[in-house]
This record gives structure tokens, sequence and C-alpha cells, in this order.
């Protein structure tokens, strides 16, 4: 029992000097305070504060110093907001002569992506051993698969209902699309470059992506069994050259796609042709390409709405960033976490398994949820971006003799657009500090003094003033409450200087105790000023004497009788 005596007050003991510490601090923070607004280098504080003012005076410095505050904070929230929005502007380059132009990349996606007989034939030696009834139900689904993607994969999963699973498992739903897919010499026909003739199949490649088999002219990466591999060096084009226009010959109805070599292909683009047979379709383009300076990586991306090719680095595209790859790995990411695969017609992913026929029910399940561009909003454009414009585009039917597809550049690219800060970190600053120096003449040191005031220096004065603080902590708590007299005098200077207060204030004391020392100051102060004008009087009017006969003997009637004058 002693021992837990001695606990309980010892922790009783720590308490009460805890609170006393804390109401200790309280009194130093207030006089921190007052000194604060009385040596305050902040136009019109040291008025609020300082000892004599009147009251009215006191609230009008505080209402001028409430206004230039508000209006100040309300220009530099402004101001902030601006950083935030719009703090980059892009404009004309004109001194862009030595440009290297790309052509764009060009994909041709047949309305039939697969070659039957060949898929029929695959089936036939393989899945249906030998059976040909059965290769005629099985062939379907194969063709299914060039051109499978989220909208039809429901009847992709009808499909493959008869087909033994162990033996679809001896091929990725990949190979097997790859192995019924149409060929490049029964897609394109004839393709020229530059006026030039040029092979197809050397120039277009095999690219499978949520649009299905498509030939790429241009293309960054060509699309195999087992992944998504470079090709080689872009396209580019002369201002020399006869030409600026690649033109092909479809074998059949086909979308065509147009878009700069920068990009990932997917269902991110939508198709600027359909060609049919025996059409002929001119498309001229223009080309519009933004890049921004490197004064923008000062800025955040949500700032200047734009990611530098190497800022960010994407796990399943780590070449660089663009904003179609990254959408691209969003519909991905979101695939693998819900179905825990990745779909066979996106880039396979090492240690991720490929989907199969039974992940068709999560993936038609989840597809809205994996599409939903929403879930996307990290993706921001490229802040070099690339975009080509179609500005003329002429079909001609009925034309067999010369029918196939154009795309041309209607004009050489002079022009580019730079995007540049018009308001960073520096901007921002200084305009701050104008606003602040207006309206209050606040600087940054000023707001080191007020860091310092209220912390160090009121922690201070609490370790080393302590007694004092804590004697003027218990006069005011102690201290009765005056009576209050609303009547106002004025100190004088004459009141002698051994008394308490001897300057001329103004203030406020009980009436009881004030009549008698007011009725014999002023009569003191009557007496003294009569006495006064006396003494004055007789030092400031002359003295006029008669003169009783004596003004021919002035002289000798003083000498005689000068002892009698005052």
């Amino acid at each position: 029992m002693p021992y837990e005596k001695t606990d309980h007050t010892a922790v009783m003991t720590t308490r009460q000097r805890l609170i006393e510490t804390l109401v200790i601090f309280r009194r130093s923070l207030i006089y921190q305070t007052k000194e604060f607004f009385q040596n305050s280098t902040l136009h019109g504080v040291r008025y609020i504060a300082e000892t004599g003012r009147p009251i009215g005076e006191k609230f009008m410095w505080f209402c001028f110093t409430s206004i230039g505050a508000v209006t100040a904070l309300v220009i530099i929230m402004s101001l902030w907001e601006k950083f935030q929005t719009n703090p980059t502007i892009t404009g004309l380059d004109t001194d862009f002569h030595n440009q290297n132009v790309v052509f764009p990349t060009t994909v041709v996606c047949p309305a039939t992506a697969y070659d039957h007989a060949k898929a029929y034939e695959e089936v036939y030696k393989s899945l249906a051993n030998y059976d040909a009834e059965k290769a005629q139900q099985i062939t379907p689904f194969l063709d299914q698969l060039t051109s499978l993607n989220f909208d039809n994969i429901r009847e992709a999963e009808k499909l493959a209902e008869g087909i033994p699973a162990e033996l679809l498992a001896e091929h990725t739903l990949r190979e097997w699309a790859f192995r019924a897919q149409i060929p490049c010499e029964s897609t394109l026909i004839s393709c020229k470059y530059r006026d030039e003739d040029i092979v197809c199949c050397d120039h277009f490649h095999p690219i499978y992506t949520e649009h299905g088999f498509c030939y790429a002219f241009n293309s960054r990466f060509m699309s195999t069994a087992t992944e998504d591999s470079k090709t080689g060096p872009p396209h580019d084009l002369y201002e020399t050259d006869k030409k600026w226009a690649l033109f092909f010959l479809p074998n059949s109805t086909s979308r065509i796609f147009i878009f700069s070599n920068e990009e990932y292909f997917g269902s991110d683009f939508n198709a600027q042709i359909d060609w049919t047979d025996d059409q002929l379709v001119e498309v001229r383009i223009s080309k519009k390409n933004t890049y921004t300076t490197d004064d923008a990586r000062q800025l955040s991306i949500g700032q200047r709405k734009c990611i530098f090719r190497d800022e960010v680095k994407l796990n399943y595209f780590p070449d660089s960033y663009t904003f179609s790859s990254c959408m691209k790995q969003c519909r991905m990411t979101k695939a693998i976490k819900l179905c825990k695969c990745n779909p066979s017609f996106y880039k396979p992913i090492n240690n991720v398994p490929m989907c199969t026929v039974k992940d068709f029910a999560c993936l038609n399940e989840y597809k809205l949820n994996i599409t939903n561009i929403k879930d996307c909003l990290q993706c921001e454009l490229s802040c070099s971006k690339t975009v080509f414009n179609i500005d003329k585009l002429m079909k001609f039917m009925d034309r067999a003799e010369a029918s196939g597809v154009l795309v041309e550049f209607l004009t050489w690219p002079i022009i580019r657009y730079k995007r540049e800060v018009l308001f960073g970190w520096v901007d921002l600053l200084v305009s701050f500090g104008g606003i602040a120096s207006l309206f209050l003449g606040f600087s940054l040191l000023s707001g080191v003094e007020i860091i310092y005031y209220f912390t160090l220096r009121a922690c201070c004065m609490v370790y080393k003033n302590r007694q004092e603080l804590y004697e003027i902590e218990q006069r005011i708590r102690h201290e009765p409450p005056p009576a209050i007299d609303l009547k106002l005098k004025l100190k004088s200077h004459s009141k002698p200087a051994n008394s308490p207060n001897s300057s001329a204030v103004l203030q406020v004391q009980p009436a009881d105790a004030q009549s008698a020392d007011l009725f014999s100051m002023s009569r003191q102060r009557k007496n003294e000023k009569d006495y006064l004008n006396y003494s004055k009087s007789l030092y400031r009017t002359p003295k006029v004497l008669p003169d009783h006969g004596y003004a021919s003997n002035k002289d000798k009637w003083q000498f005689d009788h000068g002892q009698y004058l005052p």
C-alpha cells in the first residue's frame, strides 16, 4: 500500500507540473503576442496593441489591417489557381526548317482477318484428329480468335464449348490465332512509297490487338505468336522526294487507321477510312507537332497536363511513355487483376499466364470495368506529341482500273507548336511577395519572425523566466477587477514626481476615490496660475512715476531717493 500511494503521488505531481507548464506557456504566448504586435514591421499592427490608444483608433487600425490581409489573400489565391490550372502557354515555333518528318503509321485491318482454308487444315490435323465433320465445327472458333476482343468474347466462348480442353491446352490461344491468320499476301496486292514500287509484305508487319489481326506500315512494333517485338527505324520523308505519299491496294474490304509513329496501336484508335472493292480513296493529311520545353519539368504533371517520355516508366511498355501505351497498360492491369490472366490479344507478359477459354466468362463479366477509361485518369498526354489531321478525303467509286488508297501530305510541314512555362515558381514567389508587401509590408523574414516569436522565443521564456511568468499569472488571476467609470481625465504634468503614475495619460479611476483629489488639484493649479501671472506682470509692466516738479533735476532726485523705489 505505501508503494501504491507513492506512485499515485508521483503521477499526480507529474500531471500538476505538466498543467502548470501549459499554463505558463499560455501566458508566455500572450506576452509574446503583445511584444510582436508592438515591435512588428507589419503595417498598422503596432497601433492595435499600443498602450494608451483609444478603443476607436484601435478598431480603425484593426479594420484597415484586416481589409489589407483579406485583399492580399484573395489576390494570392487567384494567382495560385492560375498557377495550378494554366501555368503554360502554347505558341508557334517557326524556326523549324531542318526537321525530320516521319511518315504516319498506316494500319490496314481486313474485315475478314482469318484464312478459312488455313484454319480448317490446322484444325483437321490437330484438334479434330482428322475428323472432317468435327473440323467443320471447330474451325469457326479459330476464325473468331483472329478478331477476338471484349465485344465478341461471349460469342467465342460459345464456339469453344465442344472443343476438348486438353487439346486446346497444347497451345495458347494467341498461338492458335496465328495459325489461322490471313497472310500478308492475301491482304495487300500492290504498294508504292514516295512514288516508288515496294514489296508490301516487307514493309507491312502483322500486329495483333483488340482490333484483331492487322498489317501496319511504319509501326513501332510487330506481333508474333510469342511476343510483340520492335521494328526497324521508321520511314522518313525528305523535302526533295518526288511524292510525299504512300499508295496501297487492299485485297478485300478493310478499315484504315492513320496515326503517329510514336503511338501504340489499340482500341483507343478509330478508323478514318472504310475501304471497299473498286474504290479509290485519296487522303490529304497535315502534321501538327507540339513539344514542351524542359522548363516545364519544374511543374507537376497535373499542372502542365502532360508527361515527358522519360518521366514515367511503364511496366509493360518501358521504351518510352505515350498516352496510348499508358491506356493499354491500364486495361491490361485491370484484366490481370480481375481475372488473374492476360488476354491473348494483348502483349505477352512474363510470369503472367495467358487467358484460356475458362477465363472467357470472367473477361465477359468484367469487360465494362476493364474498358472503362475513368479508371485510367493517371494517363496524361505526352509532352511531345504528333497529330495527323485529315484535311481532304476524296472517294471515287467504281474505279476498278485504278482502285486503292493514297495517303499523301497536303503541304510540307514547316511549323510546329511549342509549349513553355508562362508562370513558374519564381514568378509565383515574386507575385506573392509583391502583393504581401503592398498590402501588409510582409516579407519572408516577417514570416520567420512570426515563427520565432511564437515558438523559440515563447519556449525560451518559459524556461528562462518561469518564475516571472508564474508571478504574472498569479497576480492576474487573484487581482480583483477595478470599478469602471466612464469619465475620462487627463493626468496633470504638475503632479509630484514621487507619485505612482506621472505620465500624462487618460485614466479611468473609481468615482469615490477621485472626487477629493480632483478638487484639491484644481485649487492648487488655480493658485499656481494666479501667482505665475502676477510675477510675470512685475517684470513685463513698465514703472511710471509722477514728476512733482523735479523733471529738470531728475537725475539728482533719483540719486537722493532711489533707495525707496521698488
